[in-house]
């Protein structure tokens, strides 16, 4: 009798295996039951795509599904039941352009019962799906086991499974620079004499609505710093001898620009640089709500240093919010001191 009761308390401490799934659902979001959504094809922009897993033992009672099934989960094309291919692609990390896209034109919620009836919470995987080339595809999920693959697809008669999302791919917009993007300028003021600071600021506004710019990208340019592109010292130009072009990061809130001051006035008369050994430093606020901001600095004084001119043409890629990439350059032209948008 006692033999028998051990044997009875052993079998009780065993664990329960998983048999099987109960349920296998694929969604945008384990909450939303909206079966498509678009975003743009520019393999940057993210569109959350969740896999909802419920198992059961021998039998049939439900019970949390094992962490090694949990990470064989894979998307796949539901058409096919291959990964994710073709400029599509999975991630486990979400990245920088993941706001929530919009439904696609047909979207239609679905009622889903079966989840409802889940006499347990299911598992959630998470994933972040893009493309980098337009069109449209239904996705699904595979995971293992026991050692067997099973598809959401319906494929896998040991245990059917039908659920998928679909994800259409936009091609990106792609826009002229006239009276789309936007330059202007805005003047610090309270500079001493002699001295100008200018705030250029570069928006995209397609039919008069703003697609705000959150970053930029240039050859020479280290990541997250501001980069000063274009400038010179002893330029010899009218009411100018020293300029600074500084490309501003878009997380930065200000920059700090010194600029040459107080140069005496008798030397002035007598020497087109007009050199000074004094100096000012300015706190320049350079936020801006969705624009890309450059600062131009500018004096009538030289720095006490040598003559030196750089930089011209800067070409830059502009990011817009979706992710996007935007060809574009800044022309400076020295004599006039001003700055010109162009096609990069």
């Amino acid at each position: 009798m006692s033999e028998s009761m051990d044997v009875t308390d052993n079998q009780n401490d065993n664990p329960p295996t998983l048999a099987g799934l109960s349920s296998l659902k694929v969604k945008f979001d384990a909450g939303n039951n909206t079966q498509s959504r678009a975003l743009v094809a520019n393999g940057r922009m993210q569109v959350k795509v969740q896999v909802l897993v419920a198992g059961v033992d021998a039998d049939g009672n439900a019970m949390h599904v094992p962490a090694d099934v949990m990470e064989s989960i894979q998307l796949i094309h539901y058409a096919t039941g291959k990964t994710l291919r073709d400029g599509w692609g999975a991630s486990a990390v979400q990245g920088r352009f993941t706001r929530e896209a919009r439904p696609a034109p047909d979207a239609e919620d679905r009622h889903d019962d079966d989840l409802e009836n889940d006499s347990v919470h299911p598992q959630v995987r998470t994933f972040w799906v893009s493309s980098s080339s337009a069109g449209t595809t239904e996705i699904g999920a595979r995971l293992s086991v026991n050692g067997e693959t099973i598809l959401s697809n319906g494929t896998t008669p040991a245990s059917v499974h039908y659920s998928s999302v679909t994800v259409e791919a936009e091609t990106p917009s792609t826009y002229g620079v006239d009276g789309v993007f936007r330059l202007y300028q805005t003047r610090i003021g309270n500079e001493s004499p002699g001295n100008r600071i200018w705030k250029y600021h570069l928006g995209l506004y397609p039919g008069g609505k703003q697609i705000r710019l959150v970053d930029w990208i240039a050859e020479g340019a280290e990541e997250g710093k501001d980069y000063d592109f274009a400038g010179g010292n002893r330029l010899n130009e009218i009411k100018t001898n020293y300029m600074e072009c500084i490309f501003v990061r878009p997380e930065n809130s200000s920059v700090v620009v010194s600029l040459p001051d107080r140069g005496d006035p008798f030397a002035y008369t007598f020497t087109s640089d007009a050199q000074t050994w004094n100096s000012k430093h300015y706190h320049v606020n350079t936020q801006s709500d969705g624009e890309l901001t450059i600062v131009q600095a500018l004096s009538e004084y030289s720095k006490n240093t040598g003559p030196q001119k750089y930089g011209g043409v800067l070409p830059f890629i502009a990011i817009d919010e979706y992710g996007t990439e935007h060809k574009l350059a800044i022309r400076v032209n020295f004599h006039e001191r001003n700055l010109y948008l162009q096609r990069g």
